[in-house]
């Protein structure tokens, strides 16, 4: 897999060259100070790929030649949506990036009664730029999204397929408990609820056993926001 950049828009069904521009191009030319003739990659987030030769580089945009292009998803079998009570600062943009590397397809913020990050738009645009970066590095096609902040009380009412909201054993709120161990056996499309560093509280819990989601306990000890969200991920996903 060589040098890999985005593109904002997709080129057209008979286009035989492009512009890059932007960020992108800036990362072309000034970081990986590219050379005329060299071969790379280029996706713009739907599965397409295209290998793609430099034939023109000025102050801020270059030109390429579209050598091939092909369909190539490295998408897993399940769809997974996880709904987080992002952490603060820069936490969140270190767990996007590992959520991007382990497959997952969408990532919900939560606003919830114990949150301490309230998501901005601001900041949901930054973590949508980190998102396009991980891509690049893992080779993923398609990207992950991220929409718009939610309440958990809508998270819960909207999410589809198999649905769980993380919170221990320890902590009060829910009438029964699954095993971490639980995720390994999902199919298809399942969504994960992860709280903030308070946890969810006892509504919260009880609301979302009331609309059929299972409370899952994920051990004796205390995670944090992005370890429960990595360890979940990678128990649903990991060799799918």
């Amino acid at each position: 897999m060589g040098q890999r950049f985005f593109l904002e828009s997709s080129p057209a069904p008979d286009a035989t060259t492009i512009d890059l521009g932007g960020q992108e191009a800036q990362h072309l030319i000034k970081v990986m100070r590219a050379k005329l003739g060299e071969v790379v990659e280029l996706f713009d987030g739907t599965d397409m790929e295209w290998q793609a030769e430099i034939t023109d580089i000025r102050r801020n945009a270059a030109t390429l030649r579209l050598l091939s292009s092909e369909v190539i998803s490295r998408e897993p079998s399940i769809e997974l949506t996880l709904g987080i009570a992002l952490p603060k600062g820069d936490r969140q943009k270190w767990v996007i990036a590992r959520l991007v590397e382990l497959g997952v397809q969408c990532i919900v913020p939560l606003t919830t009664d114990y949150g301490v990050a309230q998501p901005v738009e601001k900041a949901i645009d930054r973590l949508r730029r980190q998102v396009i970066e991980a891509s690049k590095q893992c080779g993923r096609n398609k990207l992950m999204e991220i929409t718009a902040p939610q309440s958990f009380n809508q998270f819960i009412e909207r999410a589809e397929g198999q649905r769980w909201i993380a919170h221990p054993l320890s902590a009060p709120g829910a009438s029964e408990h699954q095993s971490a161990s639980s995720l390994q056996s999902t199919t298809g499309q399942t969504c994960v609820a992860i709280g903030p560093e308070g946890g969810f509280s006892i509504n919260e819990v009880q609301l979302a056993e009331a609309q059929d989601w299972q409370a899952l306990d994920l051990g004796s000890r205390i995670l944090r926001i992005e370890t429960a969200a990595l360890a979940i991920a990678s128990l649903v996903l990991l060799g799918k």
